[in-house]
């Protein structure tokens, strides 16, 4: 996991960036043209098209696309239409536990979230885990807006786990719907927004989980999500939990107790897949140990129930394992805790590589406040080498 702490304007925290993760923003790159013609793209296609690519960021967004390039020496063209298009090719497969205060033991709200991802072909061979995209710890405070820890995919202007210091956690999955598997997505319509950047806009510009949700639901009223999905944000008030299809959408506020998310909705069940069953049977245990343990509920309770093989070790269990590499698979995971009293000292607890591997191990995690400076985030973690040692498909118990 390659880590970095920077603050300043958005071209100035992407120069940072890009300089730290170049290894890892080339190879995904590499690996996102090498798989592109499975939505009908090519390179020269989006190239084709950027005048209507570049159109879909603000220029905040730009300009720190523009500094990842200039940091890691790529083409900036590559690097917007990564992040145009990457989620269609590639979806994040979540799974998301939310306890709010008065249901954990210490009365401080409590998310984890397990984060899944699908590989490719080429995961065969001695360095078979180079074919899962490569995750980063993105460490930021813009000029105009919050400070944040995120977990990304290097060269990724969007996020998939993010918190920031006023006590904001920030989660998604996507929605296995019927409309998503019939759908054909036309590549030319770029306009459609990618959740992680959503979830990064809410933890930057917003002091309160309302005010994100509000915030979000604004911008997909003019232009809905590239596919459907749950956008979750959290502080020590509520939870709201935001659920957009290409047509529709719902929220769910939640201010007391449990909640939990897998990769269907629940406001707009009607939607859902009936041939999923890995996303209904990992929210009925997700609701299980949740209910279960209602009002004793820690972080380190959390971190179990990130590992948990119920329904498995398999596609249907919370820590997902498969040896197809079609399948998605979790390979990594966060905590958060949120401080109501102090939320820059809000714990954001993070490991990259399979859960029930990564959490077992001292050298595999890191917990990082918000008002940390960079040292607190252990120079191994740079490397990328912990990952690799605990990403791991066979299970252990």
């Amino acid at each position: 996991m390659l880590t970095a702490f920077s603050e300043g304007g958005p071209f100035e925290r992407g120069a940072i960036l890009g300089s730290n993760a170049k290894k890892a923003i080339r190879f995904n790159l590499e690996e996102f043209w090498s798989h592109s013609n499975l939505i009908g793209l090519s390179r020269t296609i989006a190239f084709n098209n950027f005048k209507n690519v570049q159109s879909r960021f603000d220029e905040d967004s730009i300009e720190r696309m523009k500094g990842i390039a200039y940091g890691s020496n790529v083409d900036f063209r590559d690097i917007a239409c990564f992040n145009t298009w990457k989620n269609l090719l590639s979806p994040d497969e979540c799974t998301v536990l939310i306890a709010m205060g008065d249901s954990t033991a210490n009365h401080s709200t409590c998310v984890l979230k397990n984060s899944d991802k699908v590989g490719s072909e080429k995961l065969v061979g001695q360095n078979y885990y180079k074919n899962k995209e490569i995750n980063i710890v993105v460490y930021e405070k813009p000029d105009n807006g919050n400070r944040y820890i995120a977990v990304a995919a290097a060269g990724e202007n969007s996020i998939k786990i993010g918190m920031n210091d006023k006590g904001i956690v920030t989660a998604s999955n996507i929605a296995r719907t019927k409309e998503l598997r019939a759908k054909h997505v036309d590549i030319t319509q770029v306009r459609a927004l990618d959740r992680g950047w959503l979830m990064k806009e809410g933890i930057v510009h917003c002091s309160t989980a309302e005010q994100a949700s509000q915030m979000v639901l604004g911008k997909l009223v003019q232009s809905p999500m590239a596919t459907p999905g749950n956008l979750e944000f959290v502080d020590d008030k509520a939870a709201f939990i935001v659920e957009g299809s290409y047509d529709r959408y719902a929220v769910q506020k939640i201010t007391s107790g449990v909640a939990a998310r897998s990769n269907k909705f629940q406001v707009l069940e009607d939607l859902n897949d009936p041939e999923d069953i890995s996303s209904y049977a990992r929210y009925v245990r997700c609701c299980q140990l949740l209910e279960k343990n209602k009002g004793k509920i820690t972080p380190e309770m959390m971190v179990e129930f990130s590992q948990d093989h119920a329904n498995g070790p398999g596609m249907n269990s919370i820590c997902r394992h498969s040896l197809d590499f079609n399948d998605e698979t979790s390979l990594a995971a966060a905590v958060m805790e949120i401080n109501s009293s102090d939320p820059a000292k809000s714990t954001f607890h993070v490991t990259l590589g399979k859960p029930c591997h990564a959490w077992k191990a001292k050298e595999a995690h890191v917990l990082v406040r918000l008002n940390d400076s960079e040292g607190a985030l252990p120079q191994r973690f740079k490397s990328g080498e912990v990952w690799k040692q605990y990403y791991n498909e066979q299970p252990q118990m």
